[in-house]
C-alpha cells in the first residue's frame, strides 16, 4: 500500500524524490489538505526554499488511509539487515527500481536514456495539470521552480491529440471582412 501512495504522491504533487524522502508527519496536513515541503538544514530543497502544495482530493483520500511506521519521516523504510528497527528514510534508488519494475510490467520502456524513471512522474504532473487548465505560474510554484522562466519548456509534453483538442477550444471567431460596397442595397 505504501508504494501506491508514494507513487501517487509523486504523480499528484510533482515533488522531487529528496523532498518526499525528507517529509515529516507535521509537513502533511491531512485535515486541511496541504503538504509543506520544508527546506531544513542538512535536508535543503533544490532551491533552498520551502513551499506549500495543495493536496488533490484523490490523493488526500489515499493519505488519510495511510498509517505511518516508526521514525521521524512521513514515509519510512521497513526494517532491514542494516536498519533492524526501520524508521529510516526511504531509498530513492529503491523507489526508482520499484517504479521501473512496475513500468516494465506494463510494457513501458524504462531507463534514463530511453524510457521512464521515477522522475517521469514529475513530468506527468507538469503536463497533466497544465493540460487541465491550471495556470503555469501555479504549477511552477507547486513544483518549486524559481525565477521568471517557466519550466514548461523542460517538463511539458503535448501529444497531437491533446494539441488539436486544445486548439479547438480556443474561442477564435472569424467574420469575413466586408468590402466598402458590400451589404448595402
Amino acid at each position: 500500500m505504501m508504494r501506491r501512495i508514494v507513487f501517487a504522491l509523486f504523480a499528484f504533487t510533482g515533488m522531487r524524490v529528496g523532498e518526499l524522502q525528507n517529509l515529516r508527519e507535521e509537513d502533511v496536513d491531512r485535515q486541511r489538505g496541504w503538504i509543506q515541503v520544508v527546506s531544513r538544514p542538512g535536508a535543503e530543497t533544490k532551491t533552498k526554499q520551502s513551499r506549500k502544495i495543495p493536496i488533490h482530493p484523490v490523493l488526500l483520500n489515499l493519505l488519510r488511509t495511510y498509517r505511518r511506521r516508526t521514525g521521524p519521516f512521513f514515509f519510512s523504510a521497513e526494517p532491514s539487515p542494516k536498519y533492524r528497527e526501520g524508521g529510516h528514510q526511504v531509498s530513492p534508488k529503491h523507489l526508482n527500481e520499484t517504479f521501473q519494475v512496475l513500468a516494465k510490467k506494463l510494457g513501458m520502456l524504462v531507463g534514463r536514456d530511453s524510457g521512464y524513471t521515477l522522475h517521469a512522474l514529475r513530468r506527468f504532473f507538469e503536463t497533466f495539470t497544465v493540460n487541465a487548465g491550471t495556470p503555469q505560474r501555479a504549477v511552477d510554484t507547486w513544483m518549486g521552480h524559481r525565477g521568471d522562466k517557466s519550466m514548461g519548456s523542460v517538463y511539458y509534453s503535448l501529444s497531437e491529440a491533446e494539441s488539436s483538442a486544445m486548439m479547438a477550444k480556443v474561442p477564435f471567431s472569424f467574420e469575413p471582412a466586408r468590402s466598402a460596397g458590400e451589404g448595402s442595397a
